[in-house]
Parts: structure tokens; C-alpha cells; sequence
């Protein structure tokens, strides 16, 4: 139990660390730089967490994990363009144009520094430790909650969104990382600057297709963007079941024991 207070203040310092460098928005400061820092300073908290705290090495940030990226980034690409496809055949979405901006290296360090800072506190710290405690599924449950809860902070969020994050995203990334360890920014990639979808509430972007979204909020996500659609939730439905299949297949799930401590190695293995 005390592993899990101290990972859940862990949780919530790295996560204000990796935070704060939005507020320089305010003093006009280059995106990239913004978004630089907020991946940079989650990692170095994250390493100072677990050399600190739980006097180790990062064993889940070792070679082999690092190779699984490129895979990962595929995946999440390939993924929403799947959703977008699906959007455009059910005539819900229109291209309007193609170009190629000028904002190649900003979407990169954009969809790289959020997906290190939610990989780091979401998945890294709060599942990882809740999975230790309580088991895998207790720990899948509380970081989906706590990852739509505060996406429902973000721009134009509404409880419709926040629930839709929580069973797309939350259990999807979860199941991501207990069964690969590894997704995250080639989804971001794709529905910021090849897209050019709102991301997470906020305002899109000039992107290589620009199109535009039409229908009822159900089948598009509304405001909020494609994210919170139904379309989204059912393949994101899918690909967990896929996820979770092969964590099962590869014995990455932690089953709830009672009074029995449990080695981090077995947890990362």
C-alpha cells in the first residue's frame, strides 16, 4: 500500500510537471518549445520517480521496448485513417482540399511531448501502480476514469466526451501498454497534421487533407472532435479486444493477490 501512495503522488507531480509548460502559451512561446518541455520534463520526472522512489532502473524504457515504436506509431496511424475512412463512407465526412504545411517539426514535438507526458503519468505511473496493487484490470478501470475526467478540462469537452475517452482511449492505451508496454503518437500524428481533425477539444489545425465533418455528433463526435464518435469507441473496442488477447497470450496480466508482494520486473517482463 505504500508503494501505491507514494506512485500516486508520483502520478500527480509528474503530471503537474509535465503541465505547466502550457501556461508559457501566455507569453507567447513557440509551440515546439512548449510541447519540447512538456515531454522532456515528464520523462526526467519520471526517471527521478523511479530512481528516487522505487530505486531502480527504468527496465520499461530498456532497447526492446524503444524498437516496439515505430510499430506502435504505424498502428495509431493507421488506425484513424481507418476512422476516417469509415467516416467518409458513411458520408459523414468531405475532403476539401490537400497541401503539405509548413508545420511538419510543431505536429511531431505536439503529438511526441503529449504522448510521452500521458504515456508517463497515465500509463507509466498511475496504471502501473494501481496494476501492481490491485491487478491489471483494477489498474485498466482507474487510469481510464482518470484520463476522461481530465480530458473533460479540455476545449469544447462535454460528459458525452469524457465517457467516450474513457472506453476509446483509456482502455484502449492501457491495454496498449500490458500488452506491448508501448501506441499514442501516430494517433495524435494522424488527426493533427494529416488530417487535421481537432484533437482532444482543441481547434484544428492546416493539415495534408482538410476536409470537413458532417452529421450528427454520434457518428462525428461533434465539437469535440472524431475522438468521442461511435465510430471511434467500436474500433477502439476492437483493437483492445486484439490487445488484450495478446497480453493474454503473453502472460502480461496481473491478477489481484492479496498480502502478496510482487517483484516490478514480472510486472515490465
Amino acid at each position: 500500500m505504500k508503494r501505491l501512495i507514494f506512485g500516486l503522488l508520483g502520478f500527480v507531480v509528474v503530471w503537474i510537471v509535465g503541465f505547466a509548460p502550457q501556461f508559457l502559451a501566455y507569453g507567447h512561446v513557440s509551440a515546439v518549445v512548449i510541447f519540447g518541455l512538456e515531454g522532456g520534463l515528464s520523462i526526467a520526472g519520471y526517471l527521478l520517480y523511479v530512481r528516487v522512489v522505487e530505486k531502480r532502473p527504468a527496465l520499461e524504457l530498456s532497447h526492446f521496448r524503444i524498437v516496439l515504436l515505430p510499430l506502435g506509431i504505424l498502428v495509431g496511424i493507421v488506425w484513424f485513417g481507418l476512422l476516417i475512412a469509415m467516416l467518409y463512407a458513411g458520408g459523414h465526412y468531405q475532403i476539401s482540399r490537400l497541401a503539405f504545411p509548413n508545420r511538419l517539426l510543431s505536429a511531431v514535438i505536439f503529438a511526441m511531448g503529449t504522448a510521452i507526458w500521458e504515456e508517463v503519468t497515465f500509463r507509466g505511473l498511475l496504471f502501473r501502480v494501481t496494476e501492481q496493487t490491485f491487478g491489471t484490470w483494477v489498474g485498466v478501470a482507474v487510469s481510464a476514469v482518470a484520463f476522461g475526467a481530465l480530458h473533460g478540462l479540455n476545449p469544447n469537452a462535454s460528459l458525452a466526451a469524457s465517457v467516450a475517452i474513457i472506453l476509446e482511449s483509456g482502455i484502449l492505451l492501457a491495454a496498449a501498454y500490458f500488452a506491448t508496454r508501448t501506441l499514442h503518437f501516430g494517433w495524435n500524428f494522424a488527426e493533427d497534421f494529416i488530417f487535421g481533425m481537432r484533437v482532444s477539444g482543441h481547434a484544428a489545425r492546416p493539415a495534408i487533407v482538410e476536409g470537413t465533418l458532417t452529421g450528427s455528433p454520434l457518428w462525428t463526435g461533434g465539437a469535440y472532435g472524431p475522438e468521442s464518435s461511435i465510430w471511434a469507441i467500436a474500433m477502439a473496442a476492437i483493437l483492445s479486444g486484439v490487445l488484450i488477447a495478446i497480453a493474454i497470450r503473453r502472460r502480461e496480466i496481473v491478477r489481484f493477490m492479496p498480502n502478496r508482494k510482487r517483484k516490478f520486473a514480472a510486472a515490465v517482463s
